[in-house]
């Protein structure tokens, strides 16, 4: 495989982000962090194997394996190879208009009230979001 290459994941399973995740050399912990995800979606990617992520997991999976160094890239194909899973390239296509993130910020809102309801709210999310984490981690070392 050339340096420029990368082999194509039309569809992420949780075996492919396990591979990835493999590939990045990560920990389950660092892995969940790197994509900015609860601890406990990559131990189940771990436990069934045979998961698809939904579509948003799937874009966040996508932006993961786009920014990886080359190097992470040649580690991930081999792997792929290694299981003996076909490793395609790319389709030649017309590049597609930029995914949105992840993380969309809310539009500014005209009234104050709504603007602070939506800060309020985004804060909640992120406690919600830390709290998923913590139990996960509990659950983790409850069945260790």
């Amino acid at each position: 495989m050339s340096v420029t290459e990368r082999p194509f994941i039309d569809t992420w399973t949780a075996e492919t982000a396990v591979t990835l995740q493999r590939a990045f050399r990560m920990t389950n912990d660092a892995f969940a962090e790197h994509l900015d995800i609860a601890v406990r979606t990559v131990a189940g990617w771990h436990s069934d194997r045979t998961i698809v992520p939904r579509n948003q997991m799937q874009r966040v999976l996508d932006d993961a394996y786009e920014g990886a160094r080359q190097a992470v890239v040649e580690r991930f194909a081999h792997l792929l190879q290694r299981k003996g899973e076909p490793v395609p390239a790319a389709p030649k296509a017309v590049p597609a208009a930029p995914t949105p993130s992840p993380h969309p910020q809310p539009a500014p809102a005209a009234d104050p009230v709504v603007a602070q309801m939506a800060a309020d709210m985004a804060l909640m999310q992120a406690r919600i979001d830390s709290l998923q984490e913590q139990l996960g981690a509990i659950a983790l070392r409850l069945l260790t």
